[in-house]
């Protein structure tokens, strides 16, 4: 089962899990998510409901990619932490035997008093709305699991990258601005971006997926995993690789600093994935930025034919 399959990782975790043989997805999110079999809606604020829901499905896994990312410091805690407790609290109830995958964040960590990679028994200081609510999330379900004797591990991702422009990350603002600007002239397409001088831990989505597959094949419970790669670069350096590897079609126009980023810098420890998980995420984004620029190109390829088209069709 996995809740948020409408949603940036969810609906990606819902097509890798149906694409295999051995799995029977029930895919849900707040309205069912379009395009998948087995697809229903369900209000994680609704406790009966997810009673029922646990109680038709029976599942062995319950995959919880549901929550939200921007929005007021209330709407956090109760989309993240208040829904995901519900959840927590209903599968312990329910007695069926499920165990518990959470999509943590590395925001849960906060704001390091030393540039050392980030591990898992470090302290969590979240520093903003977001972050805090991941972490209550966290700390709600593992204490659920403990009073209700049921298995979680929760995953705290580090800041993901995908080919296409999905999610929030600056990776995809950065393609949604470039796309944007390629549909409206030819190339160089300038794209405004923001200070791009924050050091992140950037992550191949295929590795996300991967971590969440190696919990369940191997049973690992109980656990908070980073996934991460180890390696810090700035987002200036990820962009600049997407934006070369369009042959100079994209220019990247950053804005200057008017204060240090609140989060100068955040890189995880990857050793425990590796030691439980028995893989090490990537630091090799080459191939992302390869198909994305390959993406943003076939974009404004298909935007400048459907210019042409619609100016055939109005002659």
């Amino acid at each position: 089962m996995v809740t948020g399959a409408g949603g940036f990782l969810g609906a990606t975790l819902a097509r890798r899990f149906l694409a295999r043989d051995d799995v029977e997805l029930t895919a849900l999110g707040r309205a069912a998510p379009p395009q998948l079999p087995r697809a229903a809606a369900l209000d994680l604020h609704d406790r009966p409901a997810i009673a029922r829901m646990l109680a038709d499905v029976r599942p062995d896994v319950v995959v919880h990619a549901a929550g939200r990312t921007p929005g007021k410091p209330g709407a956090l805690l109760a989309d993240n932490a208040v829904a995901t407790a519900n959840l927590a609290e209903a599968i312990g109830e329910a007695d069926c035997g499920a165990g518990l995958v959470l999509l943590g964040s590395a925001a849960q960590y906060g704001i390091p008093d030393e540039l050392t990679p980030w591990k898992e028994t470090d302290p969590c200081s979240p520093f903003e709305p977001y972050g805090l609510s991941k972490h209550a999330a966290e700390t709600a379900a593992f204490a659920a699991a403990r009073r209700l004797g049921f298995g979680v591990t929760a995953l705290r991702i580090f800041n993901v990258v995908v080919p296409e422009p999905q999610g929030e990350q600056v990776f995809a603002v950065f393609l949604r601005k470039a796309a944007a600007a390629a549909a409206v002239g030819p190339p160089p397409w300038r794209v405004q971006m923001g200070p791009l001088t924050a050091l992140r831990d950037f992550v191949d989505i295929e590795d996300v997926l991967t971590a969440v597959e190696r919990v369940i094949e191997r049973g690992v419970w109980g656990e908070a995993i980073n996934v991460c790669a180890g390696v810090g670069r700035t987002a200036r350096a990820l962009l600049g690789a997407a934006a070369a590897q369009t042959g100079g079609a994209v220019l990247i126009d950053e804005a200057p600093e008017t204060r240090g980023p609140e989060l100068a810098w955040s890189v995880g420890d990857p050793a425990k994935c590796e030691a439980l998980l028995g893989f090490r995420p990537t630091s090799d984004l080459a191939p992302v930025t390869r198909r994305a620029a390959a993406w943003l190109v076939d974009a404004a390829s298909k935007a400048r034919s459907g210019a042409g088209a619609d100016a055939r069709s109005r002659a």
